[in-house]
């Protein structure tokens, strides 16, 4: 159960995180941000579509 509690809570809390700090890194002029934007970015959609893959595996068993 910790397991389910850890992908379907967590994992889109840390998916909130990341978009909010891909908006602010995007935000920033200085070009290292927009690398760092990039990482934030894909650590959010990696954490928000975790879940969904989880769900779809789940429904096939």
């Amino acid at each position: 159960m910790a397991a389910f509690g850890f992908v379907f809570v967590m994992l889109p809390c840390l998916a909130i995180a990341g978009f909010t700090c891909f908006a602010a890194c995007r935000a920033q002029r200085h070009k290292a941000f927009k690398l760092l934007a990039g990482v934030c970015l894909t650590v959010g959609l990696t954490a928000a579509l975790t879940p969904v893959g989880v769900l779809v595996w789940l429904l096939t068993l």
